[in-house]
């Protein structure tokens, strides 16, 4: 059916102006924004939840595109994702969202809940759990498994390393507490062998950094200063949509846990070479020393994600063990939340329709972003279509301001009214005159899963209050 379209101006500037559509049931165009400057290109990897995707942002993205040189606080990509046990999962059914790093497990347990709250991430006690055997189903409710002979540190087939079952008898956990006296200023020299026998080497008092300045009381553990340093430090992060200096942990207990042991050396194979590493475990995460590595790379996280998973499931996400359930498939309920990574956007959703001019009507409240609600819902069969605004008047720039710096492979997501997350891929961007753009291809392509962003672009008319060209993002379902 031929689409006609005639022109309907709005009065206020950096609102959405838009296209009336005559002889059919689309609505005309709205939006606007202006580019801004964008940080290094971040690599897509399948992210399962778009908290985990900023989360990783924060602190890998920089090391993953070589603009930062420093060690993985996650490692390079996203692991095995699904549902794990979990008894008191609010929404009866027994499973949270999991997804594996190298370095740890991002876990959401309340898809409900505010993904603004830092903690509506959560890592789980991995160290505390490959220790004891205690498989852990929920808050209170265990399987009982034998301690993980998995080698702590160094390379995963190193059989003269020390274990996390080694170092039980040096930890504390619901098996037995193991405090250590407030060793603060001393120099921390222990060691410890495969069999957890541990004994004092004055000789690796050589090594700088290993003089303890940090004593947490509730678990009667001592941190040097090399690690503290690690944990404390600043430097670049991605958040909010910008590259910025803030501290990497904040704080480091959200990341690492309390610690759980004092520090011990141990000699293990690294890259099949052997090395003398400096190991201590937290309840959530192990760090590592190797003084002999890169200045940059000689405190890392321990590989404890994977050692997890091997340890939980019997092989690497890798190799296509059995892992996490899978996530069901599930019809989309209706949007939520929009989240756009790159710029900076968690906004909520509005369910609009049409205004008395036919047009695609605009978000009542200038941070939120307007679902064409008649339309397709993000992620069924079909176009989905989402408007914003550019600015507001007494404000400034508000959502779509920066939508101009999204390219082409740059996520973007849908969180429906359950909690559910849907990851869409840019696969274009295009700009329009404001009175010709492809509306049949924006509202009414049935093809694929698209969800395409709307805004105004180019030059502002202020006599006619209107600006001369539209920019659409063209996406497609990932997940």
């Amino acid at each position: 059916m031929p689409i006609t379209r005639s022109l309907s101006l709005r009065p206020v500037r950096g609102l959405l102006v838009t296209l009336a559509v005559t002889g059919a049931a689309l609505p005309g165009l709205a939006a606007a924004a202006a580019p801004a400057p964008a940080p290094a290109h971040a690599p897509t990897f399948n992210f399962a939840d778009s908290t985990f995707d900023q989360l990783w942002m924060r602190t890998d993205m920089g090391v993953a595109n070589h603009s930062v040189t420093r060690s993985w606080i996650w490692g390079p990509a996203p692991g095995a994702a699904g549902r794990e046990a979990y008894a008191e999962a609010p929404d009866g059914s027994g499973r949270r969202l999991v997804q594996y790093w190298d370095k740890g497990r991002m876990e959401v347990n309340n898809p409900q809940g505010d993904p603004s709250v830092q903690w509506f991430v959560t890592s789980g006690l991995l160290t505390v759990e490959l220790m004891t055997g205690r498989q852990q189903q929920g808050n209170t409710a265990y399987t009982e498994r034998a301690p993980a002979a998995v080698p702590i540190a160094g390379d995963g087939n190193d059989s003269n390393a020390p274990t996390y079952a080694s170092f039980l008898g040096v930890s504390n956990t619901p098996q037995g507490e193991h405090r250590q006296p407030n060793r603060n200023g001393q120099v921390l020299t222990d060691v410890i062998q495969k069999d957890g026998k541990t004994f004092s080497d004055a000789g690796k008092s050589r090594y700088p950094g290993l003089r303890a300045t940090y004593f947490e009381p509730k678990t009667g553990h001592n941190v040097p200063e090399i690690f503290m340093n690690f944990l404390t430090q600043s430097g670049p992060t991605f958040q909010a949509g910008a590259a910025g200096t803030h501290p990497l942990f904040d704080p480091w207990v959200f990341t690492m846990g309390l610690p759980i042991s004092d520090p011990y050396w141990a000699t293990v194979l690294v890259g099949g070479q052997s090395q003398e590493v400096l190991i201590q475990a937290f309840e959530r995460r192990v760090l590592t020393y190797q003084p002999s590595a890169e200045p940059a790379w000689r405190v890392q996280m321990g590989n404890i994600g994977q050692h997890y998973y091997n340890w939980r499931y019997g092989g690497s996400w890798l190799d296509g063990k059995t892992g996490p359930t899978p996530l069901p498939t599930t019809t989309p309920a209706q949007p939520r939340q929009l989240v756009i990574p790159k710029i900076g956007v968690r906004s909520n959703v509005e369910n609009l329709g049409v205004d008395k001019s036919n047009n695609f009507d605009v978000p009542k409240d200038p941070h939120n972003v307007g679902w064409y609600a008649p339309g397709t819902r993000p992620g069924d069969q079909g176009s989905a279509a989402m408007d914003g605004h550019l600015d507001w008047y007494g404000i400034g720039p508000v959502v779509f301001w920066r939508l101009g710096d999204l390219r082409v492979g740059d996520h973007y997501w849908v969180r429906d009214t359950t909690g559910r997350d849907r990851l869409f891929v840019a696969t274009e961007t295009s700009e329009c005159p404001y009175n010709n753009c492809p509306t049949q291809r924006i509202f009414a392509a049935t093809s694929g899963r698209y969800l395409n962003l709307i805004t105004c672009h180019g030059t502002f008319n202020r006599a006619a209050k209107n600006y001369d060209k539209r920019l659409v993002v063209y996406g497609e379902l990932v997940q």
